[in-house]
């Protein structure tokens, strides 16, 4: 009896020691992950073993810490696999500048997770599913204009380390979502309308005798409103196809027809005129009503949804909709080497 009872006893120390151990595993894990920054080997290791959410998108969707490390595998080895030498270029993410870059790419490639989660969320609430079967045919629709689903499964593991599903789940099915979005965005918005019934408010106003100043206020967007609608000084071939031809035929000093152009509808007013080297310039001023674009139709609702940003480097930065970074330092950084662009194929692609 006396011998039984020290077996349980034995067993139940055993059972909470393990319990113990597991609380103990469970708590350094969690503060390694959101307390720590990601520069030791031991906490890169931990969050990547570990599927622990860096963003929570609207308590419905999140990313994990995991899904983004390997995103960011797939990407370097991306690059690894590119020949830049033949455009003067090199990309080596081993140097400290080189994890600085790699840190800007992780950011662009956190963002684009979101926004997918995102879209996921807004296409289900109008009862928009797309099922992996979907993902699927689209699979098949691309490996049949390639050729060879063998060249396709290269292609994939020699670039991404990916296979077949892992296409489908991580660039297949987000883009079918964002495709049958747009349509459903068309749909509900309608937005050469709007910009139009703008734009035609602002052309009689003109007619009643307001300033060109004074409507551009009231009526105009994006930044140019900022400077009363002065746009600089164009050639003809600098201008939007749209709007050459009735540019070219337009009196200085009086303000154009209502113009249409993909990005919106325009009123344009020459103010002057000078030739240089050989060509005609035209200085420039416009009233300008902007087509809403699925883009700026998602960032508003994705400002109305709720982003948990548990990764301690980074915050949601509501009035642009996107992931930014936390330290100062790093925005500048990040600023810096956008300037520098041209000349770093890690921000190219």
């Amino acid at each position: 009896m006396e011998q039984k009872l020290t077996k349980r006893v034995r067993l139940s120390t055993l059972a909470y020691s393990f319990l113990a151990a597991l609380i103990l595993v469970f708590t350094l894990t969690l503060v390694c992950t959101y307390f720590f920054p990601r520069t030791s080997s031991l906490v890169e290791t931990l969050v990547r073993k570990v599927p622990y959410p860096a963003v929570v998108i609207d308590y419905r969707k999140s990313v994990s810490f995991r899904e983004l490390s390997q995103n960011m595998d797939s990407v370097k080895r991306f690059y690894e696999n590119q020949d830049f030498s033949k455009l003067g270029l090199r990309v080596d993410f081993s140097t400290e500048e080189g994890k600085k870059r790699l840190k800007i790419r992780e950011k662009e490639v956190l963002n684009k997770m979101i926004e997918d989660q995102a879209m996921v969320i807004l296409a289900q609430k109008r009862d928009i599913f797309v099922t992996m079967e979907m993902a699927h045919q689209g699979v098949t629709r691309k490996i049949q204009e390639y050729g060879s689903e063998e060249r396709v499964k290269t292609d994939l593991d020699r670039l991404y380390g990916w296979g077949i599903a892992d296409f489908e789940k991580k660039i297949v099915l987000p883009s079918l979502y964002e495709e049958k979005l747009k349509e459903s965005f068309l749909k509900e918005v309608e937005p050469a309308k709007l910009a139009q019934q703008k734009i035609e408010k602002a052309a009689e106003t003109l007619r009643g005798g307001a300033s060109f100043n004074d409507v551009v206020k009231q009526y105009s967007d994006g930044k140019t409103v900022e400077t009363d609608g002065d746009l600089g000084w164009f050639s003809l071939a600098d201008l939007a196809s749209e709007l050459r031809a009735p540019v070219a035929l337009q009196k200085v000093g009086t303000p154009g027809n209502v113009i249409e152009s993909n990005l919106g509808f325009h009123i344009v007013l020459v103010e002057e005129l000078k030739a240089e080297k050989g060509g005609q310039l035209y200085r420039l001023r416009q009233i300008f009503s902007r087509k809403e674009t699925f883009s700026d139709w998602l960032l508003e609702k994705m400002q109305s949804m709720s982003f948990i940003v548990l990764a301690p480097e980074y915050t949601f930065d509501k009035s642009t909709g996107r992931i930014e970074f936390k330290d100062a330092t790093w925005r500048k950084f990040e600023e810096e080497l956008y300037k520098q662009a041209s000349g770093d194929p890690s921000l190219l692609y």
